[in-house]
């Protein structure tokens, strides 16, 4: 009856143990439960993904305008020809004129060629990133006063240099024909060059 006695009440000690073990959790659920961590979860990742998102002002993607279809381009054109004529021109007339070959004559072709439309997207492009980036500062402006600026002009009046010749009067721009067939039969050389490597017929 005493063995007995010790084992209900080692079971009645553990029970009332358990007991207490219990209302400390029901107490931590209770704690828990009226803090909202749900909501507060819901908060913390609003907060997160608005830290990851771009801020709405920041640089546009970097342009491919050989991806770009007719509508697109035109847009493209609507949005370069607005900075280069509102911007470019009225804070840089100099430096407008010498890369575009206002300098030396009063029309230039320099829209009819590629490799410019691509040095004047790409000063664009620098000149948002120095001056209206969200982190902007007075070392990127000079950056692009003293480094971008000249070297995208340099770039320009290289581009032009060998149109000065191709002017016709009031024509704007002439494609030199005898200079394309040359290029045409230096590719066909090169294809089938590419050939003979492909078929194993150039010596080693």
């Amino acid at each position: 009856m005493t063995e007995q006695s010790k084992e209900t009440k080692a079971v009645w000690e553990r029970t009332r143990e358990l007991g207490r073990q219990l209302d400390e959790v029901n107490g931590r659920l209770d704690t828990l439960e009226g803090q909202k961590l749900a909501d507060r979860l819901q908060e913390l990742s609003l907060v997160v993904k608005k830290l990851a998102d771009k801020p709405e002002n920041d640089a546009p993607a970097v342009w491919n305008w050989n991806t770009f279809n007719p509508q697109q381009q035109a847009n493209a054109w609507d949005i370069l020809l607005k900075w280069v004529e509102g911007t470019f021109r009225v804070r840089w007339p100099r430096s407008y004129k010498e890369m575009l070959g206002y300098s030396d004559r009063g029309s230039s072709c320099w829209w009819q060629h590629p490799d410019m439309v691509e040095s004047l997207t790409s000063l664009m492009m620098s000149h948002h990133w120095a001056y209206l980036d969200s982190e902007a500062s007075p070392l990127r402006v000079a950056e692009w006063l003293g480094r971008w600026l000249p070297d995208a002009v340099r770039q320009g009046k290289f581009i032009l240099e060998e149109c000065k010749n191709s002017y016709g009067e009031g024509n704007g721009h002439k494609h030199d024909l005898f200079e394309n067939k040359a290029i045409q039969t230096d590719h066909e050389q090169l294809g089938q060059y590419l050939h003979m490597l492909r078929t194993g017929e150039v010596p080693s």
